[in-house]
């Protein structure tokens, strides 16, 4: 309920301000913006952009959580990896997007690959420090206890450092998910053919400010029903291993 006097909030500041400012190029009201989205809404084009978006967006996140893990695995337990790659990732974390997309775009050019690639590049150091944080954290006692009792070493990975692994990587998936649109729809908008960031940057070509406005209401929408779901299945994850 919180949330909803909150949002009415900020659409009576929205209103007034765009009175203040009586321009459309660079404020429009909400009753503008809100005509344009409800037209995009029913509009077969913005759905096909959605889904070009989406199916980026969660790629991207299967081969960032993918790869961090492998990583963050290896950097985790094996300390001479963790000096070596860590300088690798922390530059990698620093790279401006932008910078990503020069690099992409002469190597593969316009299309579906430049937006996941840059995503990948962007997104992976959080899962892999998150991970490999979570497998040097693991408790030392129940590892000297493993090997005394002569346990497996795939029992060792698999309920021991598993174990560990996984509240750090659900925490990076949470860290994860509330970025990775904003790295999607920035790099759709410079290096894509198809997806919410090309179709803001046609009506930013033709001067359509309530279009572009309406577009990033889309986005946010998208953001936040991808972070709270994530945060949804975490804690029934979190839930179920506190049950067992």
């Amino acid at each position: 309920m919180k949330f909803a006097y909150g949002l009415v909030l900020f659409l009576i500041i929205w209103y007034f301000l765009a009175l203040v400012i009586n321009s459309s190029l660079i404020l429009p009201t909400p009753l503008e913006v809100g005509r344009i989205f409800i037209t995009l809404i029913f509009s077969k084009s913005i759905w096909n952009s959605i889904y070009y978006t989406l199916l980026k967006g969660f790629i991207a996140l299967f081969f960032t959580l993918l790869l961090g893990f492998i990583f963050g695995f290896v950097m985790g337990i094996c300390e001479k990896c963790f000096e070596l790659l860590r300088p690798i990732f922390t530059i990698s974390q620093s790279v401006p997007i932008i910078s990503w997309l020069v690099l992409v775009i002469f190597i593969w050019g316009i299309g579906i690959t430049g937006p996941i690639i840059i995503t990948v590049l962007s997104l992976i150091p959080n899962v892999t420090f998150s991970v490999a944080h979570g497998v040097r954290n693991t408790d030392k006692k129940l590892l000297e206890m493993a090997q005394i009792y002569n346990v497996s070493k795939k029992k060792i990975i698999k309920d021991i450092y598993f174990g560990s692994v996984i509240p750090f990587l659900l925490s990076a998936l949470e860290v994860v998910s509330g970025n990775l649109w904003k790295v999607i729809i920035v790099s759709e908008y410079l290096a894509g053919k198809e997806g919410i960031g090309v179709q803001i940057s046609w009506a930013r070509q033709y001067v359509n400010i309530p279009k572009v406005y309406a577009l990033t209401i889309i986005a946010v929408i998208l953001g936040i029903s991808t972070e709270r779901a994530i945060k949804f299945l975490t804690k029934k994850v979190i839930l179920y291993d506190i049950k067992d």
